[in-house]
């Protein structure tokens, strides 16, 4: 057994080691990235842990978390919070997105991050963005949109499957102008290539005028280019650089 100054002596580094380490705790905790707190909430993601929400999709069921989606989220807050079915029911239907896309979604939600695996899953998640009223998300889609269509040599662009048309309607109709008016200078600027598509003839009048007026090679360069091989030709002579 100790005596009564052993343990006040104890007691003390005890009390030492407590001050101690909260400082190094606190002393961590300053110094920890903010992608840490980020990337610590996804350890929730998809996961029943704690969850008070289930959202219902294509046949399965996904958990949730209200208060993250309340506080990322303006459009689930107002469906939380207000005179809505959701606020009392604890399975929510959910409509017109993919069981993956809404996982994007939600990933973006608890981590503030996304990254999507392609052209057209960015363009889903853009929806979805638009749906929930996601504007920031949304921003994100168009620039990964603009860097993926950017990034592409002109032969992949003629032999890609990606209805770039189609792109462009769903950009309009989504409320998405960077992208829609982007796409619309993107098509004029490769109209060699985009005019040869089938899809070419379902812009509008509207666009079509666009894309005509602003279009490269325009029929002036064209039409020049055509007069000084003609000339080359007929002088017979050949290009000191080439």
């Amino acid at each position: 057994t100790l005596d009564r100054a052993e343990v006040l002596i104890l007691v003390k580094h005890m009390s030492f080691l407590r001050i101690n380490c909260l400082r190094n705790c606190k002393t961590y905790q300053s110094r920890k990235p903010l992608w840490f707190y980020n990337t610590s909430l996804k350890f929730f993601l998809n996961k029943p842990m704690l969850a008070d929400v289930v959202f219902e999709i294509q046949g399965t069921t996904v958990p949730a978390h209200r208060a993250i989606l309340v506080a990322r989220c303006e459009v689930m807050a107002a469906m939380f919070n207000g005179n809505y079915m959701e606020a009392k029911s604890v399975l929510i239907p959910v409509y017109g997105v993919s069981k993956e896309t809404f996982l994007s979604f939600l990933e973006y939600l608890y981590t503030d991050s996304c990254c999507p695996a392609g052209i057209f899953q960015a363009m889903c998640l853009l929806i979805c963005a638009e749906m929930y009223q996601v504007s920031r998300l949304q921003h994100i889609c168009e620039l990964f949109i603009i860097t993926q269509l950017q990034s592409m040599p002109s032969r992949e662009l003629a032999s890609m499957n990606l209805d770039i048309v189609d792109l462009l309607k769903k950009a309009k109709f989504h409320h998405s102008e960077c992208l829609s008016t982007w796409l619309l200078h993107f098509i004029a600027t490769n109209y060699l290539i985009f005019s040869q598509k089938p899809e070419f003839q379902d812009l509008s009048v509207e666009e079509r005028s666009f894309v005509e007026k602003h279009r490269w090679p325009s029929n002036m360069y064209l039409k020049q280019l055509a007069e000084y091989r003609k000339y080359i030709h007929s002088r017979k002579c050949r290009c000191l650089v080439m």
